[in-house]
């Protein structure tokens, strides 16, 4: 037995979906869906040409925002330096007004020079405290007053002849204890 329900066109586009199921009426499945001014038609829903080009440009402009920085970056291969600073030790205790600081490097035929650097934990700057450019690179650095009763960290930077500087090739050296004598 079947039960027809006669339902007003609003009442028929409320339940649309469900309602062909539930009411088994033939023609509710005809009754095309509607939002706003546009129609689904039998094949769904229209595509709008300006909004698929719009997303089209869109995506292409984030992969070309993406892409182009990989893309255009020259690979740098690393210099093939490595080095390890050798002295002074971690934690050392220094009581005279030298410090001798080396630089042990596997491949000194490509470095122009090398500059030693140092800094207080107190000031937290590093500077400049010489350079060699002559393999063993070593230096004998005479401590100035400013860095007496202080701890402090050494480490280098590396020149090389094709231009490229290598920096903290053997890390720091941390903890040196410089005091006054």
């Amino acid at each position: 037995m079947r039960f027809w329900l006669i339902l007003s066109e609003k009442e028929q586009y409320l339940t649309e979906g469900i309602g062909a199921f539930l009411y088994n009426r033939p023609d509710m499945a005809q009754i095309l869906e509607k939002r706003g001014p546009i129609e689904k038609g039998p094949k769904g829903w229209p595509i709008n040409p300006f909004g698929a080009a719009a997303i089209a440009v869109f995506i292409l402009i984030i992969a070309l925002l993406i892409l182009i920085p990989i893309v255009s970056q020259k690979l740098k291969k690393a210099p093939f330096v490595n080095g390890k600073l050798s002295a002074p030790q971690a934690g050392e205790l220094v009581k005279s007004k030298t410090l001798p600081i080396k630089l042990d490097l596997d491949n000194p035929s490509k470095v122009a020079k090398v500059q030693f650097w140092a800094k207080t934990y107190a000031e937290n700057k590093w500077e400049i405290i010489g350079e060699d450019s002559d393999s063993p690179f070593e230096l004998e650095w005479q401590i100035p007053e400013s860095y007496r009763n202080k701890s402090v960290a050494i480490t280098a930077n590396v020149f090389l002849r094709n231009g490229q500087v290598v920096k903290d090739p053997g890390g720091w050296r941390e903890g040196i204890i410089i005091l006054n004598q």
